[in-house]
């Protein structure tokens, strides 16, 4: 103990020294605004960099689960591709088409690096851009269905209209019976939307899958849309009102796949031809 005493006091200087320094730094800093605007940018800027490196750090620890969701992912489109391929009961021109139809598409992943869910016109903002080959108007897709339709884009970022949002209208059908309609969401529950235009003869149960129909000319075919939770037939009308849980939970997208149909200006360009008022 006698040791430790006379060694400090043989740095007694140096702890006076220090001393004196801070005081006279903290009191710099209390009677200058300049002192003090310098102090706490630089401040800021460490406690910036230290928030950043502890994002990096979570961000890194999540790609573990990351990575198995999208090795189940591309092991169970690998399963679907070979159900297609080797079903028996479908002729060969309908394996074709659906190969064809397959082939015309091309997907990309891109990270979600900002995502809404509480406004009533909500959007995405993915990492990726023009300069990665990414388009207005291309079907955004998730590892549990479709997610939204980019909107804009600048050369290393785009935005996406989601689902959840007024003017999103995604053409879809009831798997079982393949009858067409659409899926909007009128706000609220983010995790619910409506499947409309479905005609009150199709015979329809809780838990039916509704995907994408053959009609859009964004999104592939069959991509998973949600399940029905609920099935009303108004008196009178000719058609159901369905509400259907999405499959795709906004709150936890980290990546999704851009889809471009090699074949939609062809389409749009076909179509646009047509007079529906003659």
């Amino acid at each position: 103990m006698s040791t430790i005493i006379k060694f400090l006091y043989k740095l007694r200087l140096v702890f006076l020294f220090l001393l004196l320094e801070t005081a006279a730094v903290v009191l710099t800093v209390s009677n200058s605004a300049y002192h003090q605007a310098a102090f706490f940018n630089s401040s800021n800027r460490v406690s910036g960099g230290f928030y950043q490196q502890i994002a990096e750090v979570r961000y890194f620890l999540k790609l573990r689960s990351v990575n198995d969701s999208l090795a189940n992912e591309n092991a169970q489109l690998r399963e679907q591709l070979s159900a297609v391929l080797s079903d028996s009961s479908k002729s060969d021109w309908q394996i074709a088409d659906s190969t064809v139809r397959t082939a015309s598409y091309t997907y990309k992943s891109a990270r979600v690096i900002n995502n809404t869910t509480s406004f009533r016109n909500n959007f995405l903002t993915l990492s990726k851009g023009a300069s990665d080959g990414i388009k207005p108007r291309m079907a955004v897709i998730g590892q549990h269905g479709v997610v939204g339709i980019v909107k804009d884009v600048s050369p290393n970022f785009s935005t996406v209209i989601s689902l959840l949002n007024k003017n999103a209208r995604i053409s879809a059908k009831h798997l079982k019976s393949a009858t067409t309609g659409t899926v909007v969401w009128e706000g609220g529950n983010y995790r619910m939307a409506r499947l409309i235009e479905i005609p009150v003869h199709v015979d329809l149960k809780k838990g039916d899958s509704i995907v994408t129909s053959p009609y859009s000319n964004i999104f592939p075919e069959n991509v998973f849309i949600g399940k029905i939770v609920k099935v009303n037939k108004p008196e009178g009308s000719s058609t159901y009102d369905i509400t259907i849980r999405l499959g795709t939970d906004y709150r936890r997208l980290s990546f999704v796949q851009v889809v471009e149909n090699s074949l939609q200006t062809e389409r749009d360009s076909l179509e646009s031809r047509l007079n529906y008022a003659e």
